[in-house]
């Protein structure tokens, strides 16, 4: 017995197990789309000197929609934020890194101490 699914016949007898015939019949053509290479964020914009891990933003793992089993009656609109890892129109195309001459030298000297004697009142916690 065969079923018509528009212009095609399929044939269930060569129908492989794990395979959808209704959503798509060319398998070669799923196949070419699942191996084409992650896009680079360089392949859509003008980049210069973009780290590795802005340069190919699939990279990215652990967000929610990719680890949370949580309910999605118990979720709330605040964890919207985040909950999807950034893809090639999020991420940044120029990247500036700050210097760290500041931190250089707090940590080499230390924090400042202030030995300075409190005399004033604390205000009342009431008002």
């Amino acid at each position: 017995m065969s079923e018509d699914k528009g212009n095609e016949i399929i044939d269930p007898s060569k129908v492989k197990p794990g395979f959808c015939s209704a959503t798509c019949v060319d398998r070669e053509s799923l196949q070419n789309e699942i191996s084409k290479p992650e896009i680079k964020t360089s392949d859509k914009f003008l980049t210069c000197n973009l780290p590795k891990r802005f340069e190919h933003p699939h990279w990215f793992n652990g967000y929610g929609c990719q680890v949370s089993k949580q309910h999605p009656f118990y979720r709330t609109s605040s964890s919207e934020y985040g909950w999807y890892p950034p893809g090639i129109y999020s991420v940044p195309s120029v990247f500036f890194p700050a210097g760290q001459t500041f931190t250089n030298r707090l940590s080499a000297a230390g924090m400042y101490r202030n030995y300075s004697l409190n005399t004033g009142m604390d205000p009342p916690g009431y008002t």
